[in-house]
């Protein structure tokens, strides 16, 4: 059976297969001074669950600074490339949202991040990024319904040094980060990090003859680890981030040629966020449990200045900035000696208050006027949940769990009307909600040996509903929760001594009461519940060291995603259409070599190359415009010379040309173009 077992999976990923990172640091010992988590009983290769870790040496290679790089280098998973970092949407799996809540979920460093608006962030100084696919609901909490992203920071006690990096490329696109680690002795570390990003763009304006897309980004990220005994631990993480970009770089879409023409915008428009973010991770253990404190504050600011009719004329404009205030307590606690029965238990509470206003200048009419919203939301929840794992035999694994949540929001909203000097009340509303949740999990596993296992999973995912900013009755105001129940099978296996490392899934997802967008032409996009759809599908990786100085990745996704039921007005029913924003195929293929190449400039040569594809994906329920299946091919060349090194770099050799993103307003198709062909250059230096 054994053999019969591992000629199937390599059969299996002989197929195109997905990249996996094997991961030796999630596994909980009393002896380690950092524990990247103590909710998972074991290291994510051996989870029953599909998961795919990226470290810091393959972000470096690959030039992955943002969450947005990532993008079907996982598989089946896609940051929608719409607009700015405000709009950076995340689907997995079919699961996800454009515009609400996301329906994954995103921990950096323990810190929670609920809105999309804080999720593509600048990555420096990264130990590993986690992506695990599938609801995570029970030990992460609300919206974990397609999956999770956990970011991981370097420790100072990992790793020590100053280090300086410089980066030049296309577009006058500039990089600088500097980082200093350093452990003053076995009880106390500390580490601080630096960034700046510059980019010109590459999305002509032609009104202004200006680029659209400017860039100017910069963080500052701290951090503390004091160990004052063998058994207590404390770190303290505390990040800065500041972005100003160029926002609505939106050009009409040739319907022939699917290119983008150029943008001709004649106000400004702009995107300008303010982060903070810090928590404070506590831990003690003994003989008996392991028991974990995470305090976590994070402070958002942003405004969003975009010209609406994205055209040289003065018809529309809006003004939208929010303050955001979300502070968290998680303490989790769990058995430290590992038996037949293993648990966990924890407790999780919040309050996020978001304080919004939106300013529309509609400057078309005579006289002109302009629309005051203002919306003060504020949400605070409490979860409990517990997950137990019995070893029924030497070989077989039940693993359950289940969270309760329980959330209660609130949203106060008025509208005025301006006119000269008049002003007129359009609307006031007091709109409370109350969301409660069970979300159950169930894997059965079976485990050949360490390296080797077949598992199923059942659980229940969860998305909280929420208020609309735009609406037009009052019943709209609000939306509810969506869910979901998701069945998983898959396997993992390493064959020849650990040099070939394979993983496969299937999933099937029945989504209901499912949260879906309809435009209101000119004002932007409400949520409701009006459908149902259904998302299957597979993913497959392979991952191959042959030699200390060579591996090989292959990576593939598939999902299948349609709407059962879905009936957008009476004269339209999209009923077994495609969901949008859901790529069918992701694809990943890439090689890195390590060559010893001795002379008075070089030690060693790094080479490196990698593709990946993604399509078909349409952008709209009505799926009438979709983009075709395309590939990204890149490449590296590096040179290390002691302590310094240097990188070539390439991406989107092709210069292909595709659509980053696309919908339609007032009979106009308009779009964003995908980013063509770049390349530059990369110099670090380690103290």
């Amino acid at each position: 059976m054994h053999l019969l077992w591992k000629g199937l999976l390599l059969f299996i990923v002989s197929l195109p297969v997905t990249a996996h990172e094997t991961d030796t640091l999630r596994g909980v010992t009393l002896d380690s001074i950092v524990v990247s988590s103590i909710k998972h009983p074991s290291a994510s290769w051996t989870m029953p669950v599909a998961s795919t870790t990226i470290d810091a040496q393959m972000m470096e290679r690959r030039q992955m600074n943002e969450m947005k790089d990532f993008t079907a280098s996982i598989p089946n998973f896609i940051m929608v490339d719409r607009d700015t970092r405000l709009t950076s949407s995340v689907f997995v799996r079919g699961v996800g949202s454009l515009i609400n809540t996301p329906g994954v979920a995103m921990y950096v460093d323990g810190v929670p991040h609920f809105e999309k608006s804080s999720f593509d962030i600048s990555l420096t100084e990264i130990e590993k990024v986690e992506f695990l696919r599938g609801p995570q609901g029970t030990l992460f909490g609300r919206n974990a319904m397609g999956g999770i992203i956990l970011v991981h920071t370097t420790s100072p006690f990992r790793r020590q040094g100053t280090r300086l990096r410089l980066t030049y490329g296309s577009f006058n696109d500039q990089r600088i980060t500097v980082s200093h680690l350093n452990k003053i002795n076995q009880a106390f570390a500390y580490g601080i990090t630096a960034d700046y990003n510059h980019s010109d763009g590459f999305i002509h304006n032609n009104y202004n003859n200006e680029k659209a897309d400017k860039l100017n980004a910069a963080s500052l990220n701290g951090r503390m680890e004091w160990r004052p005994r063998t058994n207590l631990s404390l770190r303290l993480v505390n990040g800065f981030e500041y972005v100003k970009q160029g926002a609505f770089a939106y050009g009409d879409v040739n319907g022939e040629t699917n290119g983008v023409d150029s943008v001709n915008i004649n106000h400004e428009s702009y995107y300008d966020r303010r982060i903070y973010d810090t928590g404070l991770q506590v831990d003690f253990h003994n003989t008996y449990f392991w028991l974990r404190s995470q305090t976590s504050l994070q402070l958002l600011d942003d405004t969003y200045n975009v010209d609406q009719d994205a055209s040289p004329r003065d018809l529309y404009y809006a003004v939208q900035s929010e303050k955001q205030r979300l502070l968290s307590e998680e303490i989790n606690i769990k058995n430290v000696t590992a038996g037949r029965y293993n648990w966990n238990f924890g407790l999780f509470a919040f309050s996020h208050a978001i304080d919004r206003s939106t300013d529309v200048f509609i400057n078309m009419a005579n006289p002109a006027y302009q629309l005051e919203k203002r919306y003060d939301d504020d949400s605070r929840g409490i979860a409990f949940y517990h997950q137990s794992q019995l070893q029924l035999t030497s070989q077989l694994i039940l693993e359950a769990g289940i969270r309760y949540d329980r959330e209660r929001a609130n949203s106060i909203h008025t509208e005025n009307k301006l006119t000269a000097d008049t002003v007129v009340l359009r609307n006031q509303y007091d709109s409370p909600l109350t969301f409660s949740q069970w979300t159950p999990r169930i894997s059965l596993q079976y485990r050949f040996n360490r390296d080797n296992q077949l598992y199923a999973t059942w659980a229940k995912g969860y998305k909280t509903g929420g208020f609309n900013t735009v609406f037009e009755e009052e019943q709209e105001r609000t939306f509810g929760p969506e869910k979901s129940w998701n069945y998983e099978i898959g396997g993992k296996a390493a064959f020849w001594n650990r040099r070939l490392f394979a993983e496969f899934a299937l999933f099937y997802i029945d989504m209901q009461n499912q949260q879906v967008k309809q435009l209101i032409d000119m004002q932007g996009v409400k949520i409701f519940n009006a459908g149902s759809s259904v998302s299957k599908g597979a993913e497959i990786s392979l991952k191959a060291i042959p030699s200390p100085s060579a591996s090989f990745t292959l990576s593939y996704g598939f999902t299948h995603a349609t709407f059962s039921r879905y009936t957008y007005s009476s004269e339209a029913d999209y009923t077994g259409n495609y969901l949008p924003f859901v790529p069918r195929h992701t694809l990943s293929a890439g090689g890195d070599f390590t060559v010893p190449f001795r002379s008075a400039f070089s030690d060693r040569l790094r080479l490196q190359a990698n593709y990946t594809g993604m399509g078909e994906m349409y952008w709209h329920e009505n799926n009438r415009v979709k983009q075709p299946f395309y590939g990204l091919l890149n490449a590296s060349v590096g040179v290390e010379k002691g302590r310094l090194n240097l990188t070539l770099w390439t991406k989107n050799i092709m210069n292909s040309s595709y659509l980053g993103y696309y919908f339609e307003a007032s009979g106009r198709r308009l779009g964003k173009p995908g980013k063509p062909f770049t390349a530059g250059i990369s110099l670090g230096y380690s103290l």
